[in-house]
């Protein structure tokens, strides 16, 4: 698959990712595509569909893109991580797209509000 915008790969993955559509999120990452983010990290594309496909089943109602913004190969998306159980989470994912593929992906955000109450 060969994208000339890089934000074609991360508008599909985010698209596929909100309709839990993975095959069709697997054909815009790269097969050593690497994940960091605050519940864990991935070192292939099955490791990194394994861990969106948990956060879409167990924690994501819905993704509402801010922003995405694009500085050469990099993608940075600026979106409100929807669940059950808090209000929106502020999220940024950074994308490094090479030849129509995402090989790198970093997101951050406050996950406090999704980890259980202590009493």
């Amino acid at each position: 698959m060969t994208r000339s915008d890089p934000r074609d790969a991360a508008r599909t993955c985010f698209d596929a990712w909100r309709a839990r559509d993975f095959d069709r999120l697997r054909t815009v990452l790269a097969d050593d595509v690497t994940f960091r983010g605050p519940f864990g990290t991935a070192e292939n594309a099955d490791e990194c569909i394994a861990g969106l496909r948990g956060m879409a089943e167990k924690v994501m109602t819905d993704i509402d893109i801010t922003v995405m913004a694009v500085e050469g190969p990099d993608v940075l998306t600026w979106f409100d991580l929807h669940s059950a159980v808090a209000d929106p989470i502020p999220t940024v994912n950074w994308s490094h797209v090479e030849d129509g593929l995402i090989t790198r992906i970093r997101v951050t955000f406050d996950p406090r509000p999704l980890l259980p109450k202590s009493s």
